[in-house]
């Protein structure tokens, strides 16, 4: 949540997750955030879309799962040049223990490659908050979205 502060971020769109539940609750419990709870991911991406619009800088926290439903409002994003960050759990990086991850793990490379949305993956808990800063901080620099995506290990050795 530091790196996210410190690069400005003043809204949390998201939906709840296993992996990124901890991330939620800092943000919530810091009271600095606004935080905007949604149903779908596609809807979160929107939200946090018109958020940025409105003068916000906003994050998406969501499963990676949810990216498939996400194609159309982050080709739009794209085009018009509004960048979201999206902190999303499970992917194709090492770490995903559980086979029904599959489909999800698919979905992150595919979605973020296809639009030309820059991501990363990170590794360790301790390179975190700089890499959330770096992705904000990118994606407001370069008017794109831009992916972290988190492998449970990583926040799994925070709790």
């Amino acid at each position: 949540m530091r790196g996210a502060r410190r690069a400005g971020v003043d809204a949390c769109v998201y939906l709840p997750d296993s992996v990124l539940s901890p991330t939620i609750r800092a943000f919530r419990a810091s009271g600095e955030v606004l935080m905007v709870p949604c149903a779908r991911e596609d809807e979160g991406i929107a939200i946090a879309v018109g958020l940025d619009l409105g003068g916000r800088n906003p994050v998406c926290m969501m499963e990676a799962s949810g990216l498939g439903y996400s194609g159309l409002i982050l080709a739009r994003a794209q085009v018009q040049r509004t960048p979201v960050t999206i902190l999303a759990s499970h992917t194709a990086g090492g770490g995903e223990p559980m086979d029904y991850h599959g489909a999800t793990r698919l979905l992150s490379d595919g979605i973020f490659n296809g639009l030309g949305i820059p991501f990363e993956i990170a590794t360790d808990l301790d390179g975190l908050e700089d890499r959330m800063f770096r992705a904000v901080q990118t994606a407001r620099g370069q008017r794109t979205c831009f992916g972290l995506l988190v492998p449970p290990y990583v926040v799994r050795r925070a709790s």
